[in-house]
């Protein structure tokens, strides 16, 4: 009985893996020159710049800061060599952005 049922869970298991490992594929960007434009609710370009990162953690704060500076803006990272795209919805309020994190 105890047989069957760990067999019943190697498909389950095996999908499970598989899902993670594809959205942590889709997590990791290449380092590079990125094209950052942030977005208003109703499209507006708000700013726009590229940027250097040599690091997906670097890439990342770029876009925390945009978030800071626009709290209900959307910021998308476009890598300019491979065309990965990174894009965030802003969601925090400014009084979040106040406490340690």
């Amino acid at each position: 009985m105890m047989n069957r049922s760990r067999r019943a869970l190697r498909p389950v298991l095996c999908v499970t893996l598989a899902a993670v490992a594809m959205l942590a594929g889709c997590a990791t960007v290449t380092p590079g020159s990125f094209q950052i434009t942030v977005r208003d609710a109703d499209e507006t370009v708000l700013e726009q710049f590229q940027f250097q990162a040599g690091s997906q953690s670097s890439l990342e704060t770029a876009m925390i800061g945009m978030c800071r500076v626009y709290p209900e803006a959307t910021v998308i990272a476009d890598q300019l060599s491979t065309h990965e795209r990174l894009q965030e919805r802003c969601k925090r309020s400014f009084a979040s952005m106040l406490t340690p994190s």
